[in-house]
């Protein structure tokens, strides 16, 4: 029991860590900061910058709130015409049942490692023992939570095109998620902006997971001293 009760702490760590990050850029700042910066690349049709970014902020809020697919049927460009069709609104509803379902995993694997917490502090035996476990847990975590990050790290910096193909695959039917240039999914998000992401996530997680390591040394070190 205690070695299972450690195991879900290790393995909610890459789950809970990557999906905080995930959930930090799935907000209107992201868009808003993107569309900001030099060299974003252009619309190809000529859209404004002030309606691209309308639409993409909207549909970023879309992942944010109670399901409907109306809020992005009702979306329209500044002349009137629905901003998306009907194969693209129905791959948003495939990004969000993704989106939903990871988040729960995260939300579900965070309330397991607190149980499983919970429970290696009031076994019974040395207290000092369960502290340390449970801070080795947290490093352990973290270390492999390092290791599957810098791993896709350095596969998104070799070929990203690949990653996003195969992660893709991964989550959605076959096709379901192509779509030409003159689409307004790809408009409104344009690779680059994937790429930071990706990297923005790889990078936020490496901190976040070499801080969790050098706390958790630190107080597995305490818990053992007794303190």
């Amino acid at each position: 029991m205690r070695s299972f009760l450690r195991l879900l702490i290790v393995l909610a760590v890459p789950i809970v860590l990557t999906m905080m990050m995930v959930r930090l850029l799935t907000l209107p700042w992201y868009p808003a900061w993107q569309y900001g910066r030099p060299g974003f690349p252009p619309d190809p049709l000529g859209m404004p910058r002030e309606e691209r970014l309308r639409l993409a902020q909207a549909s970023i809020r879309f992942l944010n709130i109670p399901w409907s697919t109306d809020m992005l049927a009702e979306l329209h460009f500044d002349d009137g015409t629905p901003a998306y069709q009907e194969r693209e609104l129905e791959h948003m509803d495939d990004v969000k049942a993704v989106y939903n379902g990871l988040t729960l995993l995260a939300l579900v694997m965070g309330a397991a490692a607190l149980i499983a917490v919970w429970a290696l502090l009031h076994q019974p035996g040395a207290v000092n023992g369960s502290c340390r476990a449970i801070w080795t847990s947290l490093t352990q975590g973290a270390i492999m939570t390092l290791g599957l990050i810098v791993s896709l790290g350095v596969w998104m910096l070799i070929s990203f095109d690949l990653f996003f193909t195969v992660f893709h695959q991964l989550f959605f039917e076959p096709g379901t998620w192509l779509f030409s240039y003159s689409d307004t999914l790809i408009r409104l998000f344009p690779l680059p902006l994937w790429q930071d992401a990706g990297l923005i996530i790889a990078g936020g997680v490496s901190a976040l997971s070499l801080l969790l390591i050098a706390l958790g040394v630190w107080r597995g070190q305490r818990c053992g001293a007794g303190s």
